[in-house]
């Protein structure tokens, strides 16, 4: 090696092994910042009770949120949410009460709401997707979730649409929605919802509708008859297809291994 460049290695073990603390503190003074702005984003560790104290971004970004469905809180009817933070503090979250929650363009106008919410949500596990906020409650869809035992997957179902699907709520959806927004993807469906209990006659629309014509309801009770046998039929054709398609292949394979069999040897008498 020439002196030249056992110099330069020199001097570059000489550059490495200095004590940059400068650096060393503006490198970790980045780590610390960086690292409580996304705490401060996250928030793993803050329970909302209140709806003033979810983060502003929360709401604007429709951050979801997870918890579990506890009751409701009457006149007016809302939603009590228990909300479950990233990470599980638990002397200081017991603690706290559960969340009210006004589910968006939605009106709750019948005591079968409650009945049903006690019956098939309580205690389930929710995922709220706050929108806005109305004085301390939080306005927002609720997502229900309901494991199936017998196909081990989890329906999840959206808890205003259901309501006024069912004729327990109205459609409240406010006038001038912006375009694009996650209001505009939620109102018609909840308007269609509601046509479609109006047209059933379910919940209150039973009281305040005249009766559906008799012919009406023999021709859905016709349709949907129709509907059925068709599925099934389908079903049917598609197991016998497969059952086809299984016996061809196992007829083929046998006729393709049937040269390379041996013969069985003649046994010589003695």
């Amino acid at each position: 090696m020439s002196q030249e460049e056992s110099g330069v290695f020199y001097n570059l073990e000489n550059l490495l092994r200095q004590d940059y603390r400068g650096v060393n503190i503006a490198v970790y003074a980045l780590a610390t910042a960086g690292l409580a702005v996304s705490i401060h984003k996250i928030r793993p560790v803050s329970k909302f009770s209140k709806a003033s104290k979810v983060p502003d971004h929360f709401i604007k970004n429709h951050e979801p949120l997870k918890g579990e469905y506890v009751g409701v809180q009457h006149s007016p009817v809302r939603l009590l949410v228990n909300h479950k933070a990233p990470i599980y503090l638990p002397l200081w979250h017991s603690s706290k009460p559960p969340l009210p929650v006004k589910l968006w363009g939605v009106d709750i106008v019948s005591g079968n709401a409650v009945n049903w919410l006690d019956c098939v949500a309580k205690g389930r596990q929710v995922t709220l997707k706050p929108i806005s906020r109305d004085k301390e409650e939080l306005v927002s869809t609720v997502l229900l979730h309901l494991p199936q035992p017998k196909t081990k997957k989890v329906e999840t179902l959206d808890i205003g649409q259901k309501l006024v699907e069912l004729g327990f709520a109205k459609a409240s959806v406010p006038q001038g929605i912006k375009k694009k927004s996650i209001e505009s993807q939620l109102a018609p469906v909840l308007l269609s919802a509601e046509a479609r209990a109006k047209s059933f006659r379910n919940g209150i629309w039973s009281e305040k509708l005249p009766p559906i014509p008799i012919y009406v309801t023999y021709w859905r009770k016709g349709s949907q008859l129709t509907t059925d046998l068709i599925i099934l039929s389908s079903k049917k054709l598609l197991q016998l297809l497969s059952f086809l398609s299984k016996s061809a292949l196992v007829g083929v394979k046998k006729l393709f291994l049937l040269p390379f069999k041996s013969s069985p040897k003649p046994v010589q008498a003695t």
